[in-house]
């Protein structure tokens, strides 16, 4: 009898069985009733007959047909047992004939789980195979907020109006990331064309996946998959051949490392430079040409107007070191093809002054590695693709201690934008600001982006009279009902306003890059890097109207050098949400990571935090990227910081 396949094969399960007890784990498959100790009360149905990817075959339903093999479904008994006699026989007459009798699986969770034909799948996927013939039982959780349970179902669903048992994301929202992209059916019954290509599409996709990442500790196929297409968009790779597939993969490799969920955050700017690389200190650029692109033109977008500010104060203290330009851009295609030309055009760094152009980013930062880009965004999941924003919870603080001073009755209006990762840090903080000076202070929320919202009258209640508004002003926007304003009958009242101050980073970056130190400070092998900037880097002041009481603004002023000097935090003391949960215990400070993924509202706060079906068609983009409960969330434990 030859064995050499069996040795083979037993060689790459010692591996991996040497390799898990090394790493502390247990060595042997999964035993699924090991893992879900009520699995027997569980309901159950029946998928009959289907096509398993061998990927999502990872073990086995009871502990005794466990121990012959390693993690890997690779056997691990030795060469002169009756075991090695039986697979090597199997191993024979799947070679010459293919399998004979599916195999019996369980399914739970998206994964599959063995009752009946360990060799068949451990020789399949020594033969290469990608997928097994099996008899298919499915397994239904109890229903639950886990992240893996919420996936679970999204899955169930998808795969039942589409029949693509394949295609398995990880992360909860991740379908509709998948049928929000152009060209991908959003809600819509699925024809056979578009359920074909989406199949061969991910076919290729896996098949490139297996064999650029081979054993490097890669994240699932699925979640790789999606990254991919947020990268390179649906509609410009859907029908890719597979080379096509394989060269944009490989641009991506580093992307899908399994650590790529880590976040860097750097807190402010240091006072001393990083020693640069010699090579940096040889070539580093004399002369800078930046590039900044926005989504909408600077007058009649606040935001846009303050990062064009930010720009012109930038190159008026670089002067003739520094080239600038902005650019207008509005769809994904158009930001794309803009920043080809810039880089054309031997621009060495482009901001990106919206969430929504992160992944219009992606692919030219991988085409152009010796290009800087940097996208204003709070939260990445990219490495190629630095992100920048400011803590403007810090400012809203000391806008909340304001308005706490000027409500008589405790009732204050707050208006938002959008629900997206760093609003309910502004609001809570401006909610703990106000409750500081003011205990009975209650913040009534509302929101612009919402359908229902009344420009006019968002607030109903007569007794709301102080209320803090949008912070920045555009050119052709009255500034009477941006900031902190007091509305006493027709009149507005304004008393402060947030200032960003983009100048500041924009200046940082650039001179950096003169200096030839700044690959050297942002430099990340594994992490995505995030710039998070607050009061004690000068990005961030307040404006006080004349109205406002002098005393008050010395108070205030006093709390912000307090920000200044790195000695103040405004989650800091027992902070409860609404629902009475203690969110930060009376003696504990909240780590930066978690004022980074905050997505509740405090208990003094009335008002909700919306879902996307509750919001105007335009904010749509904004929420898939960047949305309170999207793919955008970084894990907490994952992300780092430096101060």
């Amino acid at each position: 009898m030859d064995t050499k396949f069996y040795i083979k094969a037993r060689q790459k399960g010692l591996k991996a069985y040497t390799q898990a007890i090394h790493d502390n784990q247990d060595p042997y498959l999964p035993v699924l009733e090991e893992k879900v100790p009520n699995l027997n009360t569980l309901d159950r149905f029946s998928l009959g007959i289907q096509a398993v990817p061998l990927n999502r075959v990872i073990g086995s339903v009871s502990r005794g047909r466990s121990f012959a093999f390693a993690n890997n479904f690779m056997p691990i008994l030795e060469i002169n047992s009756e075991f090695c006699a039986k697979w090597t026989t199997l191993y024979a007459s799947v070679e010459s004939e293919g399998l004979r009798d599916p195999a019996k699986m369980l399914e739970y969770l998206g994964y599959y789980y063995l009752i009946e034909g360990n060799k068949r799948v451990s020789v399949m996927k020594c033969l290469g195979a990608e997928y097994i013939e099996a008899d298919v039982t499915r397994v239904i959780p109890l229903r639950s907020e886990d992240p893996a349970v919420v996936a679970y179902f999204e899955y169930c669903a998808f795969a039942k109006a589409t029949g693509l048992f394949d295609i398995f994301f990880s992360k909860p929202g991740s379908y509709d990331r998948l049928t929000s992209m152009p060209g991908v059916r959003s809600g819509e019954t699925w024809s056979q064309d578009d359920i074909l290509t989406l199949r061969k599409l991910y076919h290729y996709f896996f098949t490139a996946y297996q064999d650029v990442m081979q054993e490097r500790p890669a994240i699932p196929c699925g979640d790789a998959f999606l990254l991919w297409l947020l990268a390179f968009g649906y509609e410009d790779v859907r029908d890719d051949s597979l080379d096509d597939v394989r060269k944009s993969l490989r641009l991506m490799q580093e992307e899908f490392l399994a650590r790529e969920d880590s976040v860097s955050l750097v807190m402010t700017h240091s006072d001393r430079d990083p020693s640069p690389r010699l090579l940096q200190t040889l070539f580093h650029p004399t002369r800078i040409k930046a590039a900044f692109l926005y989504t909408t033109p600077i007058e009649v977008s606040a935001w846009n107007y303050w990062h064009d500010m930010g720009r012109l104060e930038a190159q008026e203290k670089l002067g003739s070191r520094v080239e600038t330009v902005n650019r207008v851009v509005s769809s994904r295609t158009e930001t794309e093809a803009e920043i080809e030309k810039l880089i054309q055009d031997g621009f060495n760094v482009i901001f990106a002054t919206s969430p929504v152009m992160l992944n219009s980013c992606m692919e030219p930062a991988l085409r152009h590695p010796d290009r800087k880009l940097l996208c204003s965004s709070q939260l990445t999941g990219y490495r190629h693709v630095h992100t920048y924003y400011l803590r403007f919870y810090e400012a809203k603080f000391l806008l909340g201690i304001a308005a706490g001073i000027l409500s008589q009755n405790g009732k204050i209006g707050y208006i938002a934008d959008y629900p997206i990762y760093g609003s309910p840090s502004m609001i809570n903080a401006f909610a703990l600001g106000a409750r500081m000076v003011n205990p009975d202070a209650r913040i009534f929320l509302n929101w612009t982006s919402l359908k229902s919202y009344d420009v006019q009258e968002p607030f109903h209640d007569p007794e709301i009279q102080v209320v803090c508004n949008r912070d920045l002003t555009a050119p052709n926007r009255s500034s009477r009902e941006s900031g902190l304003y007091v509305r006493e009958g027709g009149e507005i009242r304004s008393m402060a306003t947030l200032v960003p101050r983009w100048g500041v980073f924009y200046q940082h970056v650039m001179e950096q890059m003169l200096k030839g130190v700044f690959d050297a400070a942002s430099e990340s092998e594994s992490a995505s890097l995030s710039y998070w900037w607050g009061i004690a880097s000068d990005t961030l002041d307040l404006a006080f109207s004349s109205r406002f009481p002098t005393a008050s603004t010395r108070l205030i002023r006093l709390i912000q050098g307090q920000f200044q000097d790195q000695a103040f935090t405004p989650f800091e003391g027992e902070l409860k949400d609404q629902q009475g949960v203690v969110r930060c215990g009376a003696d504990q400070r909240l780590t930066p990571a978690e004022v980074l993924c905050m997505d509740y509202l405090a208990d003094c706060v009335v008002g909700t935090l919306p879902t996307a079906e509750e919001l105007v068609p335009s904010a749509r983009a904004l929420i898939l990227t960047q949305g309170i409960g999207s793919l955008a969330k970084s894990d907490v434990h994952a992300i780092s910081w430096t101060s």
